[in-house]
């Protein structure tokens, strides 16, 4: 009988697509969505083509990094591998080599259902704080604190008891390294003597190895860190803002990103403590959508 403890393990171990430090998130967004789909109430299995392929898709544009093409088909058939995963009407479809998908018009084709196990199933309703837990548990594993948020309202995902860890030395290390102003726009806020909406931000996320560390790290204000760790923004190998084509809105946005385009960021006033191109390249390739 499958614990609490063995399912957060399994979840904790899951084999993910490993090439450097590249990110594969995957696997993690699509039990995210499913996740919160339990919580709504969803029952156990899902149909790949009707309630999987284009929501994960969406979020893998979102969340993901930018790829010429995604592949929902992945993680919901690979997912069976981690061994609390299970597929229904997959012997319809073409046998292929270990745990390699059968092409997405089959999987949608024959009707193919994918959720977790009866057995952990069962336990999650049994237990709706452990759906809690390991959606917490996915989030802090695999997504820096700003995209946590975006992603858990993105997906109408109800967290509760949320305490989040952090590194004070960290924070205080960047900010004062950058003269307490977001190195993008300047801001500045204090009340009285604390800082207020500027945050210490990691380059290199933690998740993918990214250490805690000033040449890793950038202060940012609330808005351009978030739009940082979404992409939206990055920085070329001169430390000039790139904005993502993507980019649109009023005139405030007009202000706030492209008004800065092309722009130099504010370092440091020691060269020491200026951000490590190793990192920057890992953002720019991993995290910026062009």
């Amino acid at each position: 009988m499958i614990t609490s403890k063995a399912l957060q393990t399994a979840i904790s171990n899951l084999t993910v697509w490993r090439k450097g430090d590249q990110r594969a998130p995957h696997k993690p967004l699509l039990l995210l969505y499913v996740l919160a789909q339990y919580q709504k109430g969803h029952e156990r299995m899902f149909n790949y083509g009707e309630e999987i392929h284009q929501p994960l898709l969406e979020l893998l544009h979102s969340f993901g990094p930018q790829r010429r093409e995604h592949y929902p088909t992945m993680p919901f058939w690979r997912l069976r591998s981690d061994g609390f995963w299970e597929l229904q009407n997959a012997e319809f479809c073409s046998p292929q080599k270990g745990n390699k998908e059968p092409p997405k018009r089959e999987i949608i084709e024959h009707g193919v259902l994918g959720g977790f196990d009866e057995e952990s199933y069962q336990l999650l309703r049994s237990k709706p704080t452990l759906l809690n837990k390991l959606a917490q548990q996915i989030l802090s594993e695999h997504f820096p604190d700003s995209i946590q948020e975006l992603l858990a309202n993105r997906l109408d995902l109800q967290l509760s008891g949320t305490r989040k860890v952090r590194d004070p030395a960290f924070r205080q290390t960047i900010l004062r390294a950058y003269n307490y102003q977001c190195a993008v726009c300047g801001y500045n806020l204090r009340h009285d003597s604390t800082p207020v909406g500027l945050e210490a931000a990691h380059i290199k996320w933690k998740q993918y190895g990214g250490p805690c560390t000033v040449t890793n790290g950038l202060a940012l204000c609330s808005l351009h860190h978030s739009a940082f760790d979404m992409g939206v923004i990055g920085f070329d190998d001169s430390m000039k803002l790139l904005v993502s084509e993507g980019v649109n809105g009023s005139q405030m946005v007009e202000r706030l990103f492209w008004d800065f385009a092309g722009r130099g960021i504010l370092l440091p006033k020691s060269a020491e403590h200026y951000p490590l191109e190793q990192f920057v390249e890992w953002h720019r390739g991993q995290v910026f959508k062009a």
